[in-house]
């Protein structure tokens, strides 16, 4: 019987090259049976997380597709190193994390294991696929303490469009302009944190994780009361947004860390921040 580290050595050969590589394998005929065959095998249950705060940690192998730009480095458990540490630092024992941009659950199981068994973690995936791998992965690893909600954040509560990428990964609501590998577009619920936590639907967050392709403004600004009331750690990546996200998070009383080096977070570019209230 196939262990969840041989599925986990097996991905990690049929990955260790570049997505569109790895897609022009699968579609050629002289290799796609054998791609085909290979994960077959890695369908066939758990994969184990290799490294890292994530390390033993479980996968759905069926829920990881072979040309997944992040797929190597999940199952390696190298992704993001910045946030992987930025995490360790701010989930305590019981914490409340949200986790917004779920995408496979990566962070979100993470963050479970961090908070233990007495706390929780909201995880916002708007793409139907990977919300279902974020449940499929919760569940292996038996984390009851993980709700997934099929919905994305925004300013404002209610209904909006988002652009569902090639690369899933990079799937983005509109507000920031389409994407030139879009598929499709989606209607999806968008939620705003304010209303979730005003409304006493959820508990408000000690760590906000926010992956959301360039709509990260959107994300923060349907939180401002909960960042001013309740003052969450924010552990953010920016994409072209990083003075925008800097400015805001200022504005609402916090210090901002560069989390990739010692550039200011205005003039960094795209990067991963940690912010927490001043004081």
């Amino acid at each position: 019987m196939t262990s969840s580290v041989a599925r986990a050595y097996v991905y990690r050969a049929l990955t260790n090259a570049p997505p569109e590589r790895i897609a022009g394998l699968q579609r050629h005929p002289a290799t796609g049976w054998a791609m085909a065959i290979a994960h077959a095998v890695v369908a066939g249950g758990p994969v184990s997380i290799a490294e890292g705060p994530a390390r033993n940690l479980l996968l759905s192998g069926a829920r990881l597709p072979l040309d997944h730009v992040q797929g190597f480095a999940v199952v390696r458990g190298l992704l993001e190193a910045p946030v992987q540490e930025a995490l360790r630092r701010t989930v305590a024992r019981g914490s409340v994390v949200y986790d917004a941009g779920a995408n496979l659950g990566f962070f979100t199981l993470l963050a479970a294991r961090l908070t233990g068994p007495t706390g929780r973690v909201e995880a916002f995936e708007p793409l139907p696929a990977s919300a279902a791998a974020v449940r499929a992965n919760a569940a292996l690893n038996g984390f009851d303490q993980v709700a997934v909600h099929q919905a994305a954040l925004g300013r404002e509560t209610g209904r909006g469009e988002f652009l569902a990428v090639a690369e899933p990964s990079q799937s983005h609501l509109c507000d920031r302009g389409r994407h030139p590998d879009t598929r499709d577009v989606l209607d999806v619920e968008v939620l705003a944190l304010d209303d979730l936590v005003g409304s006493g639907r959820l508990p408000p967050p000690d760590v906000l994780k926010i992956d959301v392709e360039g709509s990260e403004i959107a994300a923060l600004e349907g939180a401002r009361d909960v960042l001013r009331n309740h003052g969450p750690a924010v552990v953010c990546e920016t994409h072209e947004t990083n003075r925008e996200v800097h400015d805001l998070l200022v504005e609402l009383g916090y210090s901002v860390e560069n989390l990739e080096g010692p550039e200011p977070v205005p003039e960094a570019g795209p990067t991963h921040i940690l912010a927490r209230p001043r004081g």
